[in-house]
Order: structure tokens, then C-alpha cells, then sequence
């Protein structure tokens, strides 16, 4: 995956240092060529905590807040080799926004995951179906050092294009490269099967032969985890598994096989960036 044009969303909340230093990190190794700050702001209905943050306005908000934003650039990013720039924008909604993040072409779009007492994540939910970028979403915990990244897989072509890009990642990073399949198979049926240490082992062999053709077209060297997920939503299992694993970063791709293909998001995405999920997740766009 090319990384040079990253877009960082600031919020103007603590996570916005953790942020800020998590890309500083990752920057020690793709040397990025272009890091932007963005903030959004809608004029006509300001916060009351951003408000008394300026009790004396003598000039525009979105003034003040740009060059906040760039003592920012300057605090984390001064002694890198990097450009940077600084973004506020106060034109439309959300979508307006996100337009406008997609007609600079970026090529990350990195924002806060917050947790569950900082708010709904409805931004987070809008920024994941809306924009046609990957987008990575950094959580409260994450510090930057990525020793291992999961992928789930679902063989779909999302899948795909989701192992390409970690195994990229995790090639340059030094990382561990964890893909997962989780089998799927309703509690329910288990009554009418007289066997299901078969069924299961039969479900195994299906999947690990498809993974064995995706593993040889894409030169991948690790073998697939294969867990079973029974009377649970799938990313429930996938996500402990990947606590379990001590899994440093999630990589899967915005939809998966059992999604519509009206869907923007599928449901396993969706939920791995619910404010109650604390790992960093990268959201990869087909």
C-alpha cells in the first residue's frame, strides 16, 4: 500500500496527541511525504467545551483552531523530513467534508477510536461508510509499536485486497502477519447433526484449501488460524481472538462475503469500530 498523503482527523480532544504519535511512529518507517491536519467544524453550532476554551474571541474560530493545529505539526512532526499542512473546514456537513477528503486523494485517513464515556462514534461510523479512503482508526491504547497484525478472512475479494495491504505493512514494520478465518455455524442446527466434530473438521478442510490458493497468489508465508464462532457475532469472535493474540492492529476490508452489495460497510467493520472495541483497526477500501 502507497503511503505519502495521510490526512489526520483532530478532533481537539486528547486522543488527538495519541493519534499524532501513533503516526509519528509509523512514520520512522514508511517516511511519509505529506501529513495533513484536518479539523471539522459546522459555525453556526460550536461546542460549549471549544467555546470557553475561547472566552475572547478577537478573530475567526477557525483561525484560532488552525493554528492549534499547526503548533500540533510543529510539536510532533518539526524535526521530520516531512511536509505538513493544516486543514479547517467549516463548508456543509459531514459529507461536504468528506468530498472534499476525497478529492485530495489521500491515501490514509487516520482518526481517534474513542471509547465508550467520550461518545456515540457516530463520526467515526459516518467517516468509515462515507469515504472512499482507508481509513485507520487509532484507540485510546495504542502507542504505535505494531509487532503483530490480524487479518480476518472471509476469502471474498475484500479479503484479498485486505491480506495484500498487511502483508505490506507487516513486511516493512516487522510484524507478525496473524490471518483468521472464523467458522460459522448456528447453535441451532447442532441438534439435528449427529456429528459435529465432523462437520467441523469438514469445515476446516474447506476452508484451509481456499486459503491455500489465496496464500499462493498472494506469496504469503503463515498459515490461516481457523477458530470456531458458534451463537456469537462473528467480529465478537474474531476481536477476542485477536486480544488473545495480543494483536497490535486489525486490518480487514470495509465489507465482507455475507454483506449486501448496497452496503457501504459491512457488519463485521462496523462493529470493530464500535466504541467499546479498544485495538486499532484499518479499514481497507476495495
Amino acid at each position: 500500500m502507497k503511503l505519502s498523503k495521510i490526512a489526520l482527523m483532530m478532533d481537539l480532544s486528547d486522543m488527538d496527541k495519541i493519534v499524532l504519535n501513533y503516526i509519528k511512529k509509523i512514520n520512522e518507517n514508511y517516511k511519509f511525504d505529506q501529513i495533513t491536519l484536518i479539523h471539522f467544524i459546522e459555525v453556526e453550532n460550536f461546542p460549549d467545551e471549544v467555546l470557553k476554551l475561547y472566552p475572547d474571541l478577537d478573530e475567526p474560530i477557525e483561525s484560532i483552531i488552525g493554528d492549534e493545529l499547526k503548533e500540533y505539526a510543529q510539536e510532533f512532526f518539526g524535526q521530520e523530513d516531512v511536509k505538513t499542512d493544516v486543514h479547517v473546514h467549516k463548508k456543509g456537513g459531514i459529507e461536504n467534508l468528506l468530498e472534499w477528503i476525497d478529492r485530495e486523494n489521500y491515501d490514509l485517513v487516520a482518526m481517534g477510536k474513542k471509547p465508550n464515556h467520550y461518545g456515540s462514534g457516530t463520526f467515526s461510523s459516518k467517516v468509515a461508510r462515507l469515504s472512499n479512503n482507508n481509513t485507520l482508526f487509532v484507540s485510546e491504547i495504542a502507542r504505535g509499536e505494531i509487532n503483530k497484525i490480524m487479518v480476518p478472512v472471509d476469502f471474498s475479494s475484500y479479503t484479498n485486497n485486505a491480506l495484500k495491504i498487511a502483508k505490506e505493512s507487516a513486511d516493512l514494520l516487522g510484524a507478525e502477519l496473524i490471518p483468521v478465518h472464523a467458522i460459522k455455524v448456528g447453535m441451532q442446527y447442532f441438534p439435528f447433526i449427529k456429528d459435529k466434530k465432523e462437520i467441523m473438521k469438514e469445515l476446516e478442510k474447506s476452508a484451509a484449501k481456499k486459503y491455500k490458493k489465496i496464500k499462493s497468489k498472494l506469496k504469503l508465508k503463515e498459515d490461516c488460524v481457523i477458530i470456531e464462532d458458534i451463537d456469537q457475532h462473528i467480529s465478537k469472535t474474531i476481536y477476542d481472538r485477536a486480544v488473545f493474540e495480543s494483536v497490535d492492529l486489525i486490518v480487514l476490508g470495509n465489507k465482507g462475503k455475507a454483506d449486501d452489495s448496497e452496503f457501504l460497510i459491512g457488519s463485521v467493520a462496523e462493529r470493530m469500530i464500535a466504541p467499546d472495541k479498544n485495538l486499532p483497526v484499518l479499514i481497507v477500501k476495495n
